[in-house]
């Protein structure tokens, strides 16, 4: 589901409440917490239940790190406006692009839109084996099946007004591609490495163990299954290419990667997090840059959300401007 809602994230800033010392303050009730005005766009007032209702998930996880009650924690409470900020930023973003759809004329006619928001509904559904499944995971979310269609018609009014208005004339040409990838030659360098397989245990003597079982034939896919105790037991024990310089792996580790030759597999080596048993193939001794025609697609893509990015927030403060956008950061 091609979803643009986060394309740009603007920070908002703080406001710091100040009180008069020796003032009497009035204890507000939870309902008149959640009718504070946070915003207006355009007059319309956003409050901070809107807010907090929009983001329930989020205020559920922030509990389980910090107790029930965020405000009696001085981290809970951080994080929580922190968050608050992020959603009421988020349905700022929403309403300013809404009604430029509108004011555009965007916004698809209801029988296309409901056949659009049943397709991106069914997309969504094939992501899980069962209905169960499905309405578990729409629970989790803090959605029902009916807040889930709004929010996919919202995010299609908003996709009109990216795709019609804001990017139709976006262009990237090869020119563009050609001098970002000069320019940034470093980032399609690959450095001296090999790809890199291990299996990681608690102890030496399962490490020797494993070792025994490879020499007499065992293939190490099979072995990292039955034995691994990372997350790369279910891809053969897989890490990817790994330069030996790396700066993300254990000094331990690299050196003992390093003495192998091609395709040879260790002894136990001990690092700081267990003992492994590591293989290597696709060992590469020099750098090397890869070709043009090779990142290309992926340069283009990089151009693309980078423009996008750029006409997004120069238009987005343009309309906030328009519509009188006004946050009070120190009511959240």
């Amino acid at each position: 589901m091609k979803n643009i809602r986060k394309l740009v994230s603007i920070a908002l800033i703080g406001v710091i409440g100040l009180s008069l010392s020796g003032c009497k303050m009035i204890q507000k009730t939870p309902e008149a917490i959640s009718k504070t005005v946070v915003a207006t766009v355009n007059g319309e007032k956003i409050t901070l239940g809107s807010v907090d209702e929009k983001m329930q998930s989020t205020i559920d996880q922030l509990k389980q790190q910090y107790g029930n009650d965020l405000e009696k924690s001085t981290d809970g409470k951080a994080a929580l406006k922190q968050q608050r900020q992020t959603q009421l930023e988020q349905i700022i973003q929403e309403k300013v692009v809404l009604k430029k759809a509108a004011d555009l004329k965007l916004i698809p006619e209801k029988a296309e839109l409901d056949k659009e928001v049943e397709s991106k509904l069914a997309d969504i559904k094939k992501v899980y084996k069962t209905d169960d499944e499905f309405n578990n995971a729409l629970k989790s979310a803090n959605y029902t099946l009916d807040t889930l269609k709004e929010y996919l018609a919202t995010q299609i009014k908003m996709q009109a007004v990216f795709d019609k208005y804001l990017f139709k004339d976006l262009k990237i040409t090869d020119a563009d591609i050609e001098k970002y990838y000069n320019e940034n030659k470093t980032q399609y360098t690959q450095q001296p490495g090999a790809n890199m397989f291990h299996i990681l245990v608690d102890s030496e003597d399962k490490a020797k163990s494993i070792k025994a079982e490879l020499d007499k034939g065992a293939k190490f896919e099979d072995l990292a299954a039955k034995y691994g105790t990372d997350g790369t037991k279910d891809s053969g024990g897989s890490l990817g290419y790994v330069p030996y310089d790396s700066q993300n792996y254990d000094k331990d580790f690299l050196a003992a990667a390093k003495k192998l030759k091609e395709g040879e597999v260790s002894g136990p080596v001990k690092t700081q997090y267990g003992w492994h048993i590591i293989k290597v193939t696709g060992i590469q001794t020099t750098s090397k840059t890869q070709e043009l025609s090779a990142v290309k697609a992926s340069i283009k893509d990089t151009l693309e959300t980078n423009k996008k990015n750029d006409i997004f927030k120069a238009k987005y403060e343009e309309w906030k401007k328009e519509l009188n956008v006004v946050t009070y950061d120190d009511k959240l």
